[in-house]
C-alpha cells in the first residue's frame, strides 16, 4: 500500500505543527511559575512602596535576591522533573544581566528617582518578555507588551499613583500572566 503524495506531505506537515504546539506548551510550562513569582515580587515591594515603607532602599534589593533564589530553585525542579537543560543557569543568567542593566543605567545616567529607575527597568523587562515571545510563543509576547504599557501608562498618566499601579497592574498582571501560560 502506498501513500500519496499529499497526504504523506499533510502528515508531515501536521506531525510539525504538533511539535510547534508542544515546544511552545512546554516553554510557557517553564516560565509561568518564574512570572508567577517575580509578580508576588512586584507585588509585595511596590505595595510597601505604596505605604512609603521605611528601609525602601533594601526593599527592592533584598527582594530580587529571595527572586532569584526562587528562580533557582524553580530552574533546578524542572530540570530535576523533565531532565534535559539546567533552568537555573538560565535563571541566573537573567538575573545578573538584569543587575548589570540597573547598575549600568545608574552608573550612566543616574535617575535620582525610584519612579524613574523602576520604570526604566519595567521597561526593560518586558522588551526581554517579548523578545522572550519570539521562542517561546506569542503569550510571552503579550505579557511583555501589557508590562511595558501599564508602565508608559502609569508613569505618563498616573504618576502619583505609580507604585500602586505597578503593584496592581504590573505584579498583578505577571501573576495573570503566569496562571495564563499554565493553563496554555
Amino acid at each position: 500500500m502506498t501513500i500519496p503524495r499529499e497526504d504523506a506531505a499533510r502528515a508531515l506537515k501536521e506531525a510539525e505543527a504538533a511539535a510547534d504546539r508542544s515546544a511552545t506548551a512546554i516553554g510557557y510550562e517553564r516560565a509561568s511559575p518564574h512570572l508567577i513569582l517575580w509578580g508576588v515580587i512586584w507585588v509585595v515591594a511596590n505595595s510597601l512602596g505604596v505605604l512609603r515603607a521605611p528601609y525602601g532602599g533594601v526593599l527592592w534589593p533584598s527582594l530580587i535576591v529571595l527572586g532569584v533564589i526562587g528562580s533557582v530553585v524553580i530552574g533546578l525542579k524542572t530540570r530535576s522533573r523533565r531532565g534535559g537543560r539546567n533552568q537555573a543557569v538560565g535563571a541566573l543568567t537573567i538575573a545578573f544581566a538584569f543587575t548589570l542593566l540597573g547598575f549600568g543605567i545608574q552608573a550612566l545616567a543616574p535617575t535620582g528617582s525610584v519612579v524613574v529607575a523602576e520604570g526604566v527597568m519595567t521597561l526593560a523587562i518586558g522588551m526581554a518578555y517579548m523578545v522572550m515571545g519570539l521562542a517561546i510563543g506569542w503569550r510571552m509576547t503579550a505579557i511583555g507588551t501589557a508590562v511595558m504599557l501599564i508602565t508608559i501608562f502609569a508613569a505618563t498618566w498616573g504618576r502619583e499613583q505609580f507604585f500602586a499601579w505597578m503593584a496592581l497592574a504590573g505584579g498583578g498582571g505577571l501573576i495573570l500572566g503566569g496562571l495564563w501560560l499554565r493553563k496554555a
